[in-house]
């Protein structure tokens, strides 16, 4: 499947800057445009959400509409800088599929329903790591996961030069794993290196790393395989995290929430130590 259409998805008091530097250097190397979805609660939104918060006077009500109505040109702005800076055209109406440009627009609502619309029309939805501090970076997230059926890139702290310099894929054999690796094939054709890391447990002991690269050696993606043993007492994620960061992968990829997030969010799992800890990019599925 081609990568061509990277979704950005944006709200009010969040700086999308990482998720825009990773999507150009991804953009670059797959000729994908950007989309930038900036998503604002609508003054009706806001005013249901705090109505049982503080007293509602005219006065109070005037400034949240006028903070909506400031949010978008804000945002569309700071967009407009990033492309200055970045050389990246910023257009309404793609001329060429073979360049990588960005695009905005402006949606008014919760943000479930709109990422979910927006991203099922897209093929890769770039997001922050959550931040407790930030709950637009916790919903995007967990929306794009659980309801639009396309791959998620989650970015952390830090943005590798190269994304694609060296893919580390966690490879369990389930099947969100398997989504992933279906929906990613372009990704993976264009990474530079290409490692798939099978954590030795006795859940997955049948699982083998060469299996999945004999597949992908189909798709003209060579790849080296490692069984990596895992100890009794070591979370699995960690374990992967840390291989991965011993063999310098620029991203990881693995099937997101195997067990149910319920379950994950109770006793722990390999993608909730995932998402917690990596310092790295990390393409999921569900």
């Amino acid at each position: 499947m081609y990568l061509r259409c990277l979704l950005v998805p944006t709200a009010p008091g969040v700086d999308p800057t990482r998720r825009l530097d990773a999507a150009l250097r991804l953009g670059r190397r797959l000729n994908a445009h950007i989309g930038v979805c900036f998503m604002a609660p609508g003054p009706a939104d806001v005013l249901a959400g705090m109505a049982s918060l503080v007293p509602m006077d005219c006065r109070t009500i005037e400034l949240i509409e006028q903070g909506a109505r400031e949010a978008a040109p804000e945002g569309k702005a700071a967009l407009e800088a990033w492309c200055a800076r970045e050389g990246v055209p910023l257009t309404a109406k793609p001329e060429r599929l073979d360049a990588t440009f960005a695009t905005w627009t402006e949606r008014s609502g919760e943000v479930e329903p709109l990422l979910t619309l927006a991203g099922r029309v897209n093929d890769l939805v770039i997001v922050d790591r959550p931040d407790p501090k930030v709950p637009f970076t916790g919903r995007a997230l967990d929306t794009a996961l659980f309801s639009v059926g396309r791959p998620t890139l989650m970015v952390g702290d830090t943005v590798p030069y190269d994304l694609l310099n060296h893919v580390v894929v966690a490879w369990n054999g389930s099947l969100e794993a398997t989504r992933l690796i279906g929906q990613s094939i372009d990704l993976l054709h264009e990474a530079t290196r290409v490692t798939v890391v099978h954590a030795s447990t006795e859940r997955f002991d049948e699982t083998r790393a060469a299996d999945l690269c004999g597949y992908l050696q189909w798709h003209g993606v060579v790849a080296d395989a490692v069984t990596l043993p895992v100890q009794d007492g070591t979370p699995v994620g960690a374990a992967i995290l840390a291989e991965a960061e011993r063999r310098g992968a620029s991203m990881l990829a693995l099937g997101a929430y195997t067990h149910s997030r319920v379950r994950e969010f109770l006793l722990g799992g390999v993608t909730r130590h995932v998402v917690e800890h990596a310092r790295i990019p990390v393409l999921m599925a569900h």
